[in-house]
């Protein structure tokens, strides 16, 4: 089983906002966030308990269609945003997918009004391949490690 998980990060050193969605598949299977996630307002510290919320959103995750899709405006059903403008400007974003028997972390970056992978300063996609499955902590800790990098890239960590 292929499937895919969406975390955001606010782009805050404290008191930020984390938002873990399971996922299916749309109509015409492509991978899609389910209609229900975790938001939390964890710290840094609590590493092991952000990986536990990834392990919950990928045991929620299937290749079943997506059957009763609401219609919703994603800024407004996830983040309470007024546009997926503000969403990006104000959110970070990776991608965890357990594929082909590996779990893979890759960190993506604003690109105009969505997402596109990140590429570090030689032009490589910014994503971790854990070598066997990584447990709750290590997932945790990982995950905070890759949006504290992307951070100090952007200037907002000193």
């Amino acid at each position: 089983m292929d499937v895919s998980i969406t975390i955001y990060k606010e782009k805050k050193e404290k008191d930020f906002r984390m938002i873990i969605l399971p996922s299916g598949r749309s109509k015409i299977g492509l991978i899609q966030d389910k209609d229900y996630g975790i938001i939390s307002y964890l710290n840094k510290k609590d590493s092991k308990k952000i990986g536990e919320f990834i392990y919950w959103a990928l045991s929620e995750s299937d290749n079943e269609e997506i059957e009763n899709v609401i219609n919703v405006q994603w800024c407004k059903q996830y983040f309470n945003c007024s546009s997926n403008l503000k969403v990006v400007n104000e959110y970070n974003y990776i991608n965890f997918k357990f594929y082909k028997n590996e779990y893979i972390l890759l960190l993506f970056k604003r690109d105009g009004r969505g997402y596109s992978p990140f590429k570090d300063e030689n032009g490589n996609m910014v994503e971790y391949i854990f070598p066997e499955k990584p447990t709750a902590l290590e997932l945790g800790t990982k995950v905070m490690e890759m949006f504290e990098y992307k951070e100090r890239y952007d200037g907002l960590i000193e």
